[in-house]
């Protein structure tokens, strides 16, 4: 006989399996990891996104649009952006890229909360762990700028806990912009490692 514990967890794993929203971020995470495996691949990125010609900042910003959606986004394109085009395009194109992909996943898991009842699972986590789960201004645009899932973890939260588009952009906006800089700085060749 199975306990009260193990029904209930066994039943919000196939809620949330059979959820719209699981799918999604299956899709999302599947077209964001072709694209950074395929810009890996290419023994000369820049390259790649220069055989794009007239259309190449359209494609560099949709390809990192992609990536960024994965938990830890490629950090190849936006150094490449700086590599191509003249440094304040490349820090627009960043930019761009990650206001485009941050409201994608916003609208993502505000359909997550409707569906899955993400809030009440992180309410269930223990005390120490819910303090993070912090949703003002300050908040979102300090954990944006942690390296590789700060933004990803913030966007979710965001998206989550409802904080209005508004907020969430300028918290997009905000905590964006030193990496944007700094990478695009990078494949100028500006700054080194």
């Amino acid at each position: 006989m199975k306990r009260p514990a193990e029904r209930t967890l066994r039943s919000a794993l196939s809620q949330t399996v059979r959820s719209s929203f699981f799918w999604t971020l299956v899709a999302v995470g599947a077209v964001g990891i072709a694209g950074r495996l395929w810009m890996n691949s290419q023994s000369d990125p820049a390259g790649a996104v220069r055989a794009f010609g007239v259309m190449a900042p359209l494609a560099a910003l949709t390809l990192q649009t992609m990536t960024i959606a994965t938990p830890m986004g490629s950090s190849v394109i936006p150094v490449v952006n700086g590599m191509l085009f003249p440094l304040a395009l490349a820090v627009a194109l960043n930019l761009g890229a990650g206001l485009a992909g941050g409201t994608g996943m916003y609208y993502v898991f505000r359909r997550g909360e409707r569906e899955v009842g993400i809030q009440k699972r992180v309410s269930a986590m223990p005390a120490w762990a819910r303090r993070f789960a912090r949703t003002d201004l300050m908040s979102l645009v300090i954990l944006r700028m942690l390296p590789w899932a700060g933004g990803s973890l913030a966007t979710a939260l965001a998206g989550v806990y409802g904080v209005p588009l508004r907020v969430h952009l300028l918290s997009v906006f905000l905590g964006s912009i030193p990496g944007s800089v700094i990478y695009a700085l990078l494949g100028a060749g500006i700054i080194s490692r």
